[in-house]
């Protein structure tokens, strides 16, 4: 696995920050990418070891599928692992199964190791409401415990479907459904902010210029956007390219 690269005249300037967040840089969004599929298998595999069950949250936008593809990639390559091995997602947007709209939709019928568990959301054509979909979610992580949750941040700062000015981020429940979603399409299924973060660690992860104010309203603790609230129970992480750092 390789280092974090960072230019030396941004040296100063970066260990500053991180005397304060947990946060890691890396050149561009395939290196990113690269490097967080690694680390997130190890920590994996170092969870099944310990405790012979892992509850791993993934989510969608660019850098989300391109983490997921990678970790399929894996997964199949090694069919004999993996045992004890769950998947979520922190939102889904209420859509039907095949959409490639889904965030679900890289691993969808795809994971050919059977040793892992894919909890998918329902959906219309499951046939379900939405309020059903929200239920049988929430009764599927009744008494489970993410150990790892990656969230996608979008360029306003929302992490799953909590967006800015919209989100009640006192919610006291765990899944929500959302019907006149800012975002299309409207009708969504979404972690609360409390749920996501009872995770034990949570990675936040973004690439390129379009993330660049989100990123340092996050670094700065600017409570305007939901990302800033992410806390986990153990680590939380901060982990970006430097076009979503150094932007003008």
């Amino acid at each position: 696995m390789g280092e974090p690269r960072v230019s030396d005249e941004f040296d100063e300037i970066f260990a500053d920050i991180e005397d304060e967040l947990d946060l890691t840089l890396y050149a561009d969004i395939d290196e990113l990418a690269d490097e967080v599929t690694a680390q997130i298998l190890l920590t994996i595999e170092a969870g099944l070891l310990a405790n012979g069950e892992f509850h791993l949250v993934l989510t969608g936008g660019t850098l989300g599928v391109q983490i997921a593809s990678a970790l399929r990639s894996a997964w199949n390559a090694a069919p004999d692992m993996y045992q004890g091995l769950h998947i979520w997602w922190s939102d889904e947007r209420f859509v039907d199964t095949e959409s490639s709209e889904r965030n679900a939709a890289p691993l969808h019928g795809t994971v050919e190791n059977r040793n892992i568990v894919i909890h998918e959301s329902l959906a219309p054509n499951s046939p379900a409401t939405i309020e059903e979909a929200v239920e049988h979610y929430a009764a599927a992580l009744d008494g489970v415990t993410i150990d790892l949750n990656i969230l996608g941040v979008g360029p306003d700062g929302h992490v799953a479907s909590l967006f800015p000015g919209v989100a009640d981020l006192d919610d006291r429940r765990d899944i929500f459904a959302i019907t006149d979603s800012p975002k299309p399409p409207a009708s969504r299924i979404s972690f609360t902010m409390k749920f996501i973060n009872e995770a034990r660690e949570i990675w936040i992860v973004a690439a390129g210029e379009s993330k660049a104010e989100a990123v340092a309203k996050i670094i700065e603790g600017d409570l305007s956007i939901p990302a800033s609230y992410v806390s986990a129970q153990v680590r939380t992480r901060l982990i970006v390219d430097q076009a979503a750092f150094f932007a003008e």
